[in-house]
């Protein structure tokens, strides 16, 4: 933390910002980034070459650039990053990486085309860049830079798309809104989804928006999908859960746990 304190010091943030993401593109190719970063190296089982994709909360591009490499030429993916730092930073490295496939979308979902206020917090001395939040709903944070934003829909964005096969979505809390605004998406394209939950009311309620399109939830263990109920006694983890509808279940079969874990059905 010290060393990224000095950096950001030094640098200034918006050069900060462009050597997070360039330092963590030239280390993904090494492929030495720990557990932290396994979903991002996961894509390369799930996402083919002409996939539509769709990175919610793209901050500095770690699965945009994957997901632009992957889904190739024939492919498209859609960044969406409502702070005008990331999605600045974002830009220059898509132009800098020729990723001609990638659409920046300088905007927040989960609304109907009205704003929000976001911020980024501040905890003890650190700016927490990576942690941008909707300033309404965390009071109780200390905020060091605010910006208000348009809060678009998602079905408005997304609905008349020829496809959509995968949503990664990373949006501190605000998941249940944004897919809560693409019913209609979700519905007649059935995307892979992959969210961070770290709330278990947040997850039960997430898991009810999605029911009536049959997905399930998953948490990735070891490279295999693990089947999970989210209504189990106990604890649920919080972690990056995949909902898969049936169709996916059928094509990823060989990545599917066949013996559940301990919060399985």
């Amino acid at each position: 933390m010290a060393v990224r304190h000095l950096l950001l010091k030094l640098l200034g943030e918006k050069r900060y910002l462009g050597l997070l993401a360039g330092t963590f593109q030239r280390l993904y190719r090494t492929g030495v980034l720990g557990s932290e970063y396994e979903d991002v190296y996961f894509l390369k089982k799930i996402i083919r070459p002409g996939d539509y994709c769709l990175d919610i909360g793209a901050h500095l591009g770690y699965f945009t650039l994957e997901l632009s490499r992957l889904a190739g030429r024939e492919g498209k993916v859609y960044a969406v990053e409502p702070m005008p730092l990331f999605h600045d930073t974002l830009q220059r490295l898509l132009k800098r990486k020729k990723s001609a496939n990638v659409t920046v979308y300088p905007l927040a979902l989960g609304g109907n085309g009205d704003t929000v206020e976001m911020g980024i917090p501040q905890v003890g001395s650190q700016h927490r860049f990576a942690h941008a939040r909707i300033k309404e709903r965390n009071e109780h944070l200390r905020f060091v830079r605010s910006v208000t934003v348009k809060n678009e829909s998602g079905d408005r964005l997304f609905l008349q798309l020829p496809r959509l096969d995968y949503i990664k979505c990373d949006v501190e809390g605000f998941e249940y809104e944004v897919f809560a605004s693409m019913l209609r998406t979700l519905e007649k394209h059935r995307p892979i989804l992959l969210c961070e939950l770290f709330d278990r009311g947040l997850l039960i309620r997430f898991a009810g928006l999605l029911e009536p399109f049959e997905y399930r939830a998953y948490l990735l263990q070891k490279g295999l999908l693990v089947a999970v109920n989210v209504h189990a006694e106990g604890q649920i983890p919080s972690d990056n859960y995949y909902f898969l509808a049936p169709r996916h279940v059928n094509r990823l079969g060989a990545l599917i746990a066949s013996t559940p874990n301990q919060a399985s059905a």
